[in-house]
């Protein structure tokens, strides 16, 4: 296992429990990979995570794209992944229950105070991966000392 994916766990295990909407939206979620910037997990998708029309729900791509963001700054070594200042999704195609979705989340940008991410949450189909939301998240990080 990679420092990274080693820290990024550290960070999920210690989160998980202190977030209800985390517990309770993600607690079967797979982090399967981490480089510095970068994390990967998968999600198989649950009554719990549609809507009235039994589609994926747009809160659950917007909690996904809050999370993920927060793990890829995580990633560079950071234990406190900042609070949010901007969030924006971006609804592509849809997703149903039993389907598998692939999470990959980047840390663009890790500055003293400002941490810039991108997610992508795509679902597994048989021709290949089929994106179904983008996201992208700006969050305050503590100013580090150098």
């Amino acid at each position: 296992m990679s420092t990274e994916l080693q820290q990024v766990q550290k960070v999920w295990d210690r989160t998980r429990p202190i977030s209800p909407i985390y517990e309770f939206l993600l607690n079967e979620v797979e982090i399967y990979d981490a480089e510095k910037g970068v994390v990967r997990a998968r999600l198989q998708v649950a009554p719990r995570h549609l809507n009235s029309k039994r589609t994926l729900h747009g809160a659950f791509s917007a909690t996904v794209t809050d999370w993920a963001g927060g793990m890829a700054i995580a990633s560079h070594g950071l234990d406190a992944t900042g609070v949010s200042t901007d969030i924006h999704v971006t609804y592509l195609s849809t997703a149903t229950d039993g389907d598998w979705l692939e999470i990959e989340s980047r840390a663009n940008k890790v500055g003293n105070s400002l941490a810039f991410t991108t997610v992508t949450i795509s679902k597994k189909t048989e021709s290949g991966l089929l994106m179904v939301a983008q996201g992208s998240h700006t969050k305050y990080v503590r100013a580090r000392s150098s």
